[in-house]
């Protein structure tokens, strides 16, 4: 099997175990991830302490939802960024708020920033980034758009680039290509997630 079918096999494995997860131990984990993430803000391990912006997803429903975090982080005055459809490829626009007045649904059904306040990633030296499976040593598997490796390519060379997991999207090895972006660590999350009992509907194509 080739790393492009290797990837896709992951790729599904990895949804659907997302998709199992029982709704208390995923709102559990994810809260514990951002509980993870703001100890790295105050002790001043993100690059962001500095002035720079930080770079955010907002998540869809089956992701880690950093919703508390990216709070937290506006309320501590600090300026976040995340992914903005702008007809043509994706670009970060600042978040002003969470709710429906500073946010829409961009192609994909995903939120993104209504504003088009655009920051480039070179001004970026700190991001929080998902994807479907991670190592400890910093390799991501994402979506296959790309998207993040074009940000990331543009960032600063010292950039601080955390991934953010459930316990079992951490795997010993992953196939790399030469434009991956190695990540400064990855974040994942505790208690170990459960699965929730399946329903007919899990069943329906």
């Amino acid at each position: 099997m080739n790393s492009s079918s290797n990837k896709a096999e992951l790729r599904r494995t990895m949804k659907a175990r997302r998709k199992e997860l029982a709704a208390d131990a995923k709102s559990a984990a994810d809260a514990a991830i951002c509980e993870k993430l703001k100890a790295r803000s105050d002790i001043g391990l993100m690059a962001f302490d500095f002035g720079s912006p930080l770079a955010v997803y907002l998540a869809s429903p089956d992701e880690i939802n950093i919703d508390p975090f990216i709070e937290y982080m506006l309320h501590m005055g600090v300026e976040v960024v995340a992914p903005r459809w702008n007809g043509e490829t994706y670009e970060l626009a600042k978040i002003k708020g969470l709710d429906e007045k500073n946010l829409r649904r961009g192609p994909m059904g995903i939120r993104e920033p209504v504003d088009a306040d655009i920051v480039e990633p070179k001004k970026v030296d700190a991001w929080i980034i998902p994807g479907l499976a991670f190592t400890r040593g910093g390799k991501r598997l994402g979506y296959g758009g790309g998207w993040y490796d074009r940000f990331l390519a543009s960032a600063p060379k010292g950039a601080v680039k955390i991934g953010v997991a459930y316990s079992f999207q951490i795997v010993d090895d992953l196939p790399a290509e030469p434009h991956d972006i190695p990540l400064t660590e990855v974040v994942d999350g505790s208690p170990e997630a459960k699965t929730r009992p399946r329903s007919r509907a899990d069943f329906v194509v």
